[in-house]
């Protein structure tokens, strides 16, 4: 047949992608597994059309930005695709990306829709892209003498290997998945799509090629598809091409780049993926991972990446967890992709010691081939500490889910992340080989394969050696990590325990002064004792000592005290409590005395300038003492004064009329000249002494003159005279003159006013009483200035007068309005520095609002008693009735002062007869009240319950006997005679009462029943009194029956034979005493039933009657004279109580034929 094979260029959409398989239908996916979404970080990348064509290695000149498609047969029409390349959105603006909307638009040109353009196609090689080439590399790892050697999966499709191409350095594309297309079919075989990617850039463009499941050729075009691009490629010939279509025949193939986002809180970096979207569904034929061989209508997988470790240094720590260590090595690379194999010899080469941490891995765990030596793995796609992203898109180039993967430890157990628009986060914790379901029922699958990994080598922290007491409390910080084994890394080594002797303590056990721990990963207590202490103290002294050389004290200054210094030593000894032994003797270090300077004694003389210093004084040093003697000298003596007037004067000389000046102001300083001599007569000492402490003279400040009779001030011309900060007997006498004159005196005048205005606060004066008219008042005041005579500077000024008040103005009041104020003006007094003043009164309208609104409800609610409403009548919907009150708070508004506050006035409620239920009967006939209520009337909840009646019931047996005897008593030698025969009759009495009430509905008897005739047996050679014992009918009232059947002996032939005795009457037993009275008069045959209506509701008995379960009572008749019940029927309907007044018609004919044929009652014969 003839194979379709096109492309559509699409516009960019917005990265996310998700595996989603289908089992049954296209439309409706049965499996939705691993299925990813979008959220806005995800915008930041975005998908681009872009497929270009591939042909061998040789046409890599002829590779086009769009693709057409190539038909098997060359006369055929070729379809064309229009490259809108313009109107592709680009993601060149991470922050535009992000806030665009999940739905992108798109530039789509089908097929359909250009059947008439022709566009050059290469139609590539169909076998010779590449070799056969198993092994792809090998690298030397330099630091560990080993090699690591690269090869194909085992299972790696050689055959399709053949069909792609290579890249520029001659290296073949890796194969990463080969899906089948389900109903396509191209030369009647079976369609398959081939992804690849160039193994020097996996994470780059991804090539896709349409070939069958026998790998013979490549139909159409090859497709590269760039990062943040995708392709439709259409395959067959059957179907639209249109990419949201149903029966579509497109399988889109988009390549998701690698990009960042916030996750959790945190930013991650995820590699690419690349997603197959198709309406007919894909299965995999091959790829790298746990995958499930089902039909999926969005196939995602990650994309390989190079370079991925062969040896990964992971640390777990104290908790369990598993993540990246700064301090362990670095992750050793492999030169390889994703799925493929390798081989590392000598792995335990790569274990290495690292400070503070030991190895896990169980000793020789690593190699796993048969040398016992290497490491056979793979290259995995997940490693701890990265995340991992599969994003499904809709047809709409819009994000419908994500799927975040993290790898939590190296069995392979996972987080995976659900992430959707518009939707919260969802997280599920997936053991290797597990499923689980996300709430929209997306399949979260755990795609590790076991064993397909790396080699793991886990890391722990080494434990500490842990100080302790005997009691087994830690004493110290010093916790030292254990040694490492630098030979073994899964070792620790010996580590010695810390010496805490400065800290006071000991080991207990001298044999744990080194800890060799069996478990590295484990703390190991060492316990230790406190040390045992002892001290004494010695001291030394060095004492100086004061004499007068000639031994007189009495009359001469007090000779200085003695000087000791003391310098005290300890002496420690530490001795260890475990063995005995002194760990320390010592003394406190070597001290000084310092050298002691002479003091001086007033006129006398040291023979020692200074005695005594010692730098090296030890415990060791002799106490020492000595002695400093003085001697006195001779003196001459004389005084001198210095002083300093000042003297105060009116400038222009009149002093009559005036206050009186300041007396002089007079300050001296005196001096003393002291020269001291030796007894040889030389000079010690010439020496100026002041008299006083103070040796200055104070500057003078001028007295102030004021004339209390005529209140005149008296100004000087100094403020301050004189001082001398250093007067010496060398300073000269001084003198100062003050001169005072009277101040000059100047007047003026100022008024102030206070105005009080009346206004509306809104300005509107129009049809409202008219304003109050301005208040004002005004107050005068008089100033007197005084100058300063000598500068001219105002010295003062006084007012008259001194203060003043306003009169405070009472509102006037303006009907239907208020005022902001009762009073306004003449608050503060006055004074003659204050400005007019104007006061506005503003009037305003009282504000009224509705401040509450309260709900009074009557709340009726129907119920049956005991709760249960199923397959019963349903109640009556419950009747609620609102009364809404309003509150009015009328207030000033200016104060808000509550002029009025009043509620809507009281209502009614109604009340509501209780609606009937046929076959129940209610507690009430009428609920809820009339009575008024207000906004203070709580809510009402009144409740009406309905019950059946109460059935009781007894019952009472009429019984029929028939006893068979030989009519002359003998029975010896004759047949045995027929048993008795015994027929009972079973009545029932019904008696129904109202629930509430307990009044009797109903008293009714079951209805009379009929006995059928009886044969008497036949006895061979007699003959019974009576063939057959009549039918009767039987009611309740009826007694009991008892008929005997004698047989006689056959005559003998030609006997005579005996007249027909005359029959007895039947016998009538003792009736038994019912349990109640009996209604003896019968009620009209079949009455029509009535239904009782229920009355009105009456208290409940003290102590009911015991009920029947729930039987509505339908159709009752209450009988006239009910019996006393002796028993309670449950769960049975009552029954009439009609009696059959044929039956007792019948009764009394068979009574009578029963007394013309001679049976009845018959006294017992024995």
């Amino acid at each position: 047949m003839t194979a379709m094979i096109s492309a559509a260029v699409l516009g960019s959409a917005g990265i996310v992608h998700a595996d989603v398989t289908s089992q049954s239908s296209a439309t409706t996916p049965t499996d939705t597994s691993e299925v990813v979404a979008k959220t806005t970080d995800l915008g930041k990348a975005a998908l681009t059309t872009s497929q270009t064509t591939e042909s061998s290695a040789d046409q890599n000149s002829n590779r086009q930005e769009s693709t057409a498609p190539v038909s098997s047969n060359d006369q055929e029409k070729k379809a064309s695709v229009e490259n809108n390349q313009n109107n592709t959105e680009k993601t060149t603006n991470p922050e535009k990306e992000q806030s665009s909307d999940t739905v992108l638009k798109s530039s789509v040109s089908s097929v359909a829709n250009n059947e008439n353009k022709e566009v050059k196609s290469v139609t590539p090689a169909t076998s010779s892209f590449a070799t056969d080439e198993n092994i792809v590399s090998q690298r030397t790892v330099p630091q560990a003498n080993s090699t690591i050697t690269v090869s194909n999966p085992t299972d790696y499709p050689t055959q399709a290997a053949k069909l792609v191409g290579k890249n520029s350095q001659g290296q073949p594309y890796y194969i990463y998945q080969i899906v089948n297309l389900r109903n396509p079919t191209l030369d009647s075989q079976q369609a398959r799509l081939i992804l690849a990617v160039d193994p020097a850039n996996p994470q780059g463009n991804n090539f896709v090629y349409v070939t069958t499941d026998q790998y013979k050729k490549i139909y159409g075009n090859v497709y590269v598809i760039a990062p943040g691009r995708y392709a439709d490629i259409a395959v067959g010939t059957s179907g639209s091409t249109s990419p949201n279509g149903e029966n579509s025949r497109i399988f889109r193939v988009s390549n998701t780049q690698p990009f960042t986002f916030n996750f959790n809180g945190k930013t991650i970096s995820v590699p690419a993926s690349v997603s197959i979207k198709s309406v007919r569904t894909v299965n995999p034929v091959y790829g790298l991972g746990n995958q499930a061989k089902i039909n999926y209508t969005d196939k995602v997988d990650i994309t390989p990446e190079l370079n991925n470790p062969a040896i990964e240094y992971i640390y777990r720590d104290k908790d369990g967890n598993y993540t990246t260590n700064s301090a362990l090595p670095t992750n050793v690379p492999v030169n390889g992709i994703t799925g493929q194999r390798f081989l590392i010899t000598n792995v335990d080469n790569y274990k290495q010691v690292v400070k503070g941490y030991y190895l896990t891995n169980q000793k020789d765990s690593l190699s796993n081939t048969a040398n016992g030596k290497d490491y056979q793995g793979t290259i995995s796609q997940f490693q701890i500490g990265k995340y991992y992203q599969k994003t499904l898109y809709n047809w709409d180039r819009s994000v419908s889910q994500t799927l975040i993967y993290e790898l939590l430890d190296p069995q392979g157990t996972m987080n995976i992340s659900l992430v959707r628009p518009n939707a919260k986060t969802e997280t599920k914790r997936v053991a290797v080989g597990q499923v689980d379901r996300f709430s929209n029922g997306t399949l979260a699958r755990n795609p590790f394969v076991p064993g397909a990994n790396a080699v793991q080598l886990v890391y722990a922290d080494l434990g500490h050696i842990i100080p302790v007491d005997e009691n087994g409390q830690v004493i110290s910080q010093d916790q030292p990590i254990y040694n490492n084994d630098e030979t073994d890394a899964h070792k620790a080594a010996a580590t010695a325990s810390p010496d805490l002797t400065a800290e006071g303590w000991v080991l207990n056990d001298p044999k744990q002064a080194t800890i060799t721990p069996a478990n590295p990963g484990e703390d190991t207590k060492v316990e230790y004792r406190r040390v045992i202490i002892n001290t004494e103290t010695k001291t030394v002294t060095q004492t100086v000592k004061y004499e007068y050389a000639d031994g007189i004290t009495e009359g001469r200054p007090s000779l200085p005290a003695p000087r000791v210094q003391v310098a005290t030593f300890t002496h420690t000894t530490i001795t260890n409590p475990v063995t005995g032994d002194i760990i320390s003797d010592t003394w406190t270090p070597a001290q000084k005395f310092t050298t002691v300077y002479s003091p001086k004694v007033d006129g006398f003389y040291a023979d020692f300038a200074y005695v005594g210093g010692n730098d090296n004084v030890t415990q060791n040093t002799p106490d020492t003492t000595f002695v400093v003697k003085y001697a006195g000298p001779n003196e001459n003596v004389e005084h001198q004064t210095v002083t300093q007037t000042v003297h105060y004067q009116y400038k222009d000389g009149i002093t009559e009329g005036r206050p009186a000046l300041p007396q002089d102001n007079v300050q001296q300083k005196s001096f003393t000249h002291t020269v001291k001599t030796d007894p040889e007569g030389n000079i010690i000492e010439d020496t100026w002494t002041p008299d006083q402490a103070d040796n200055q003279f104070t500057a003078v400040k001028s007295p102030n003159i004021h004339d209390e009779a005529t209140d005149t001030n008296y100004y000087y011309d100094q403020a301050v005279v004189g001082g001398n900060t250093n007067v010496t007997q060398s300073t000269p006498d001084t003198e100062f003159i003050v001169y005072y004159l009277p101040g000059n005196i100047t007047t003026q005048s100022k008024s102030i006013t206070q105005t009080v205005h009346y206004a509306y606060r809104d300005g509107v004066t129009q049809g409202r009483p008219a304003l109050p008219t301005d208040n004002v008042q005004r107050v005068t005041f008089t100033q007197k200035i005084e100058t300063n005579p000598f500068t001219g500077d105002v010295t003062g000024y006084s007012w008259d007068p001194i203060y003043s008040k306003f009169d405070s103005v009472q509102t006037p009041e303006l009907k239907g309005f208020y005022a902001d104020q009762e009073v306004a003006g003449g608050d503060t007094h006055v004074i003659p520095e204050d400005s007019d003043t104007t006061y506005t009164v503003y009037y305003a309208a009282p504000v009224s609002k509705i401040t509450d609104e309260k709900h009074v409800t009557q709340t009726i609610t129907y119920e049956y008693a005991d709760g249960i409403t199923a397959n019963r009548p349903t109640l009556p919907r419950t009747d609620v009735q609102t009364k809404v009150f309003y509150r009015t708070v009328t207030t000033n508004p200016w104060t808000d002062k509550v002029i009025s506050d009043t509620w809507s006035p009281a209502q009614n409620f109604t009340v509501v007869q209780t609606p009937t239920i046929n076959g129940y009967y209610y507690d009430q006939a009428q609920a809820g009240s009339n009575s008024a209520v207000t906004h203070e009337n709580p809510d009402t909840e009144y409740i009406v319950q309905y019950a059946p009646g109460k059935v009781t019931t007894e019952d009472k047996t009429v019984t029929q006997t028939i006893k068979y005897e030989y009519a002359d008593g003998v029975t010896e030698g004759r047949p045995t005679l027929p048993a008795d025969n015994t027929i009972t009759v079973d009545f029932t009495h019904t008696i129904v009462r109202d629930p509430w009430t307990d009044k009797v509905i109903s008293d009714t008897w079951s209805p009379a029943q009929t006995i059928n005739p009886v044969e008497s047996p036949t006895i061979d050679g007699f003959t019974p009194d009576h063939a057959e014992i009549p039918g009767k009918t039987i009611t309740y009232d009826s007694e009991n029956l008892e008929y005997v059947v004698k047989y006689t002996k056959d005559e003998e032939p030609n006997k005579p034979t005996p007249e027909e005795p005359t029959p007895e009457e039947p016998t009538t037993p003792e009736p038994e005493k019912p349990n109640g009275p009996v209604e003896e008069t019968p009620t009209p045959s079949q009455p029509q039933p009535t239904v009782p209506a229920p009355e009105a509701p009456v208290q409940q008995p003290t102590k009911p009657v015991e009920e029947s379960s729930e039987i509505p009572v339908i159709n009752q008749v209450v009988s006239a004279k009910p019996a006393a019940p002796n028993k309670e029927a449950n769960n049975k309907l009552p029954q009439t109580g009609n009696q059959d007044s044929t039956a007792i018609i019948g009764l009394g004919l068979v009574t009578a034929f029963a007394s013309l044929f001679g049976f009845g009652k018959r006294k017992s014969e024995k």
